[in-house]
């Protein structure tokens, strides 16, 4: 089925999706969409998700669903989201592959993230003041 993916949820490496979609939220959790970044323990690496479905979209980015890939140092296609509610899902499995300009994007602030997590000036965005 084509559950949608939150912040949080797990990936098939033992990871999870770091932050997610500012607008969209259920039960009280983050949608995640692709460009997102995943913790990955396996490569030890801040990722991102590499699809989404673009029969549910979110500020015009395809929403991440259940088995949809991500990319970190792992092996191509060997680290896969998966969601934790089953109630919300898309209206067909569906996958589209992140565009190589949004994949630069979410390379970025992917790498970004692991800086400031390494010199311990990430604040979390729920808790950055406005």
């Amino acid at each position: 089925m084509s559950f949608i993916v939150r912040e949080g949820d797990p990936t098939t490496t033992g990871g999870f999706v770091l932050s997610a979609s500012a607008s969209e939220v259920i039960d009280l959790r983050r949608v995640a969409r692709m460009g997102d970044p995943v913790w990955c323990p396996a490569c030890t690496r801040i990722g991102f998700i590499a699809q989404g479905n673009p029969t549910y979209v979110d500020d015009l980015v395809a929403v991440a669903t259940q088995g949809h890939a991500v990319e970190c140092g792992c092996k191509p296609g060997s680290n896969r989201l998966s969601a934790s509610q089953e109630h919300v899902q898309a209206d067909m499995d569906a996958a589209v592959t992140i565009s190589t300009e949004l994949a630069s994007a979410a390379r970025l602030h992917a790498e970004h993230l692991a800086c400031s997590l390494r010199d311990g000036s990430y604040t979390p965005e729920v808790l950055r003041p406005r």
